[in-house]
């Protein structure tokens, strides 16, 4: 028992010296950044070397697309506001 909280004392003393604890992404997150991703390849954008207008493009896209994927796998509706509105 005692070497666990050792353990503990450690991880605070770490976590305190890089400014505080992280979690673990959700699994939607994890989903939702595939998505990102998936939407990248598809029109053959690199996202961390994008243009702004790029990832723009990229980040309203993967928003309506997650939208409709939410309102498929729940069956409730969603207010979807198109990716590109005048």
């Amino acid at each position: 028992m005692e070497k666990m909280s050792d353990a503990f004392i450690e991880m605070d003393t770490l976590a305190e010296q890089a400014g505080g604890y992280f979690a673990l992404p959700s699994e939607e997150n994890v989903e939702y950044t595939n998505l990102v991703f998936d939407v990248c390849r598809q029109f053959g954008i690199r996202y961390y070397s994008a243009t702004p207008k790029e990832r723009h493009f990229v980040e309203e896209v993967t928003r309506a697309t997650w939208a409709n994927m939410q309102e498929e796998k729940t069956g409730v509706k969603q207010d979807i506001r198109p990716a590109f509105s005048a």
